[in-house]
């Protein structure tokens, strides 16, 4: 019965830390550029008793709450450049990342994505995690966490603004009736700059539920070192009254910030830290840490590769 209402209340969040980052919890892509996006979903099952909102992750019901009526939320918030990679050329990266709020803790170990140019301005990618997760009674479960497949088109490649949209199957490690296992991310990017600033941001539509809007600028710092800041903003249209009467609120913001070292043209070591600014609840991330390295392989048609 626990790893039933595990697999049934577990949150499947898909973050990295796109050429800036992600917050929240792992299950996604390390940052690096052209094209490396930055995804943070959450899909979030609490118990109709409690006054929590959506989070990145599960709330396992316990005591005599483990008999109360489930409701559902969903958010999921995206954040990409507007780059893609050259044809031939690849992105491969190795993350982990931790994760905590009131009522459990989550480490995602490994994370594993790549990213590869297929023809001129299109770009395909996949993302892989497995997590651990452990509950506030120590039960701990594992196993391979949402994954993501996505097809990268550059709109516009204009050296001031650039435009891509990036259609992605997602496929959750659970299903409701209410949202199945499998689900697409619909999301369109702008990017432009100002002198050695960046600014990019995305927003659109996640179809098992979610409106979503998220921005990020980032600097060069020192040599080699570059610092960013992001905020995202979901918001879940999923339809529950129980959630509605008792004033659960359907926004979730994030924010976090993330440094770059660029070893050399090819390999980036980044990491990041975000929580949650939503009110503090039981799902609530009250923090997200996470790390990795992201490498370069050339391609047929090669670009010097955007370093951070």
């Amino acid at each position: 019965m626990r790893f039933v209402t595990i697999v049934l209340t577990g949150v499947v969040s898909l973050t990295g830390p796109a050429s800036v980052n992600a917050q929240g919890i792992g299950h996604g892509q390390p940052p690096v550029d052209p094209g490396r996006r930055a995804n943070s979903v959450a899909t979030t099952s609490t118990q109709a008793s409690s006054t929590q909102g959506g989070t990145a992750s599960p709330l396992l019901p316990t005591g005599s709450e483990a008999g109360t009526r489930l409701r559902l939320l969903t958010f999921g918030s995206w954040l990409d450049t507007a780059g893609v990679s050259s044809p031939g050329e690849a992105w491969i990266s190795i993350s982990s990342a931790y994760w905590r709020s009131p009522s459990l803790r989550e480490v995602d170990a490994p994370a594993i994505g790549v990213n590869a140019g297929v023809v001129r301005r299109v770009q395909v990618g996949v993302s892989l995690p497995y997590y651990h997760v452990t509950d506030r009674t120590g039960y701990t479960s594992r196993g391979f966490g949402a994954s993501y497949l996505t097809t990268k088109v550059a709109l516009s490649e204009h050296p001031r603004i650039g435009l891509s949209t990036a259609p992605t199957v997602e496929i959750l490690s659970w299903s409701t009736p209410e949202i199945g296992r499998v689900n697409f991310v619909l999301p369109i990017s702008l990017q432009t700059s100002a002198r050695r600033t960046k600014l990019y941001g995305s927003t659109g539509y996640f179809t098992r539920g979610s409106l979503f809007g998220s921005g990020a600028i980032e600097w060069p710092a020192i040599r080699k070192v570059t610092l960013a800041a992001t905020m995202a903003h979901s918001y879940s249209v999923v339809s529950d009254p129980v959630s509605d009467a008792l004033g659960i609120a359907r926004h979730r913001t994030d924010a976090s910030g993330s440094a770059y070292y660029a070893a050399n043209a090819g390999m980036v070591f980044f990491t990041s830290i975000g929580r949650t600014l939503s009110p503090i609840e039981q799902t609530t991330g009250r923090l997200a840490v996470s790390g990795g390295i992201t490498m370069n392989v050339p391609g047929i048609v090669t670009r010097p590769p955007r370093t951070p």
